[in-house]
Order: C-alpha cells, then structure tokens, then sequence
C-alpha cells in the first residue's frame, strides 16, 4: 500500500533527494521552483517510472493556468505546514527574484492585493531538518525502490541545476496551456540564457 499520500510527502521527498552535488538532504531554493518541480514531476516523471503505484493521483495537487505558469496554493499551504510542523527549515539566501515575490504574493492574496510583495524580499531555501529526515527515512523512502530513489534524484538534480529562468522558460514551452494567464509570459520565452 502506498505510504506516499500527499504533496508534503512529495516536497519532503525532493528535500530528501541527493541533488546537483550528489549530497543527500540537498536544499532546494524557491518557492516557485518548488512549485514547478512538483507540476513537473505529475507530468514527466511519476508514471514513467512506475512511480504512480506509490503516488496515486490523489496525492497530487491540481494546478491550474495562473500569473506565473502552472500554479497550486496547496503547494505553498503544504510547505508551510511542514515548515511548522518542524520538517522543513527555511534560510533566507538573497534578493527575491520578481517571479518569487509576484507568486508569493498571489498565495497571500486573501489578505492583500495581489501585487504587493507582503514583506517577502529574500529568496528562500528550503531543507529538512533532523526531524524531517528521521520521518522521510522511517515513513516514506521504504515505499520506493532504489531505482526510484535514484530517479527521484536525478530529477532535482536537473531542476536545482538550472537557473530560475531556464526552469521556467522549459515548462513554459513544454506546457504552454498552463501559460495562457502569465503575466511574464512574453519576457519567459522570448529570452535565452547562455
């Protein structure tokens, strides 16, 4: 039976994922690349590598066209969640890209207008904490198996690789009906990074 039941199991999977560095426990920077990576994952990789019978549809959240491409605040309710459940640990790294402050800003929206930044001005990473550790490894990783752990991995290496932008810019042309309300569209894809 699978033990994977929602995107917090997904997001604390990514976090626990080696990433770029070939590191366990790697961090992931940004909330919208966080985001993406999850919209990414239903679409490219979950069934492809059989692991839809660990992660059934249900466990995913349903994304829908926005501001910024492909969007779920339930991603951003379930990071939040684990960060105060003590899973998940959030560092402030730099300046927040416009793209994290706008979408930031959407998912605040029931409190504010939707362009303001609500005071978020620094880019975010985001890691497990010993706790969360402890509850992937005894909870969740025995649902996958090695090979899967492996694909999980290659996965986040290739989406923490690559810059915000080009991250963007590849759903963007993979999945442009997701891209039918973006309000940076245009500037996303007619924009090349070297």
């Amino acid at each position: 039976m699978a033990k994977i039941t929602s995107a917090k199991d997904l997001i604390m999977l990514f976090l626990y994922a080696r990433g770029r560095m070939g590191r366990l426990r790697e961090p992931i920077r940004g909330r919208t690349r966080l985001m993406k990576m999850v919209f990414l994952f239903d679409k490219e990789v979950r069934r492809e590598f059989n692991l839809g019978r660990v992660i059934p549809d249900e466990a995913l959240p349903d994304f829908a066209p926005y501001d910024f491409g492909p969007f779920s605040d339930q991603v951003f309710s379930d990071l939040e969640f684990l960060v105060e459940l003590g899973f998940v640990r959030v560092k402030p790294v730099g300046d927040a890209l416009p793209e994290e402050e706008l979408e930031y800003s959407y998912w605040q929206a029931g409190s504010t207008p939707a362009d303001e930044t609500c005071g978020f001005d620094s880019e975010e990473e985001f890691s497990l904490t010993k706790l969360g550790a402890g509850f992937v490894e005894q909870e969740l990783i025995g649902s996958l198996t090695q090979e899967q752990v492996d694909v999980l991995g290659e996965f986040k290496a290739r989406c923490t690789a690559s810059s915000l932008r080009a991250l963007l810019r590849y759903v963007y042309e993979r999945y442009p009906s997701m891209t039918t309300q973006s309000k940076i569209r245009d500037e996303i894809l007619s924009t090349r990074e070297s």
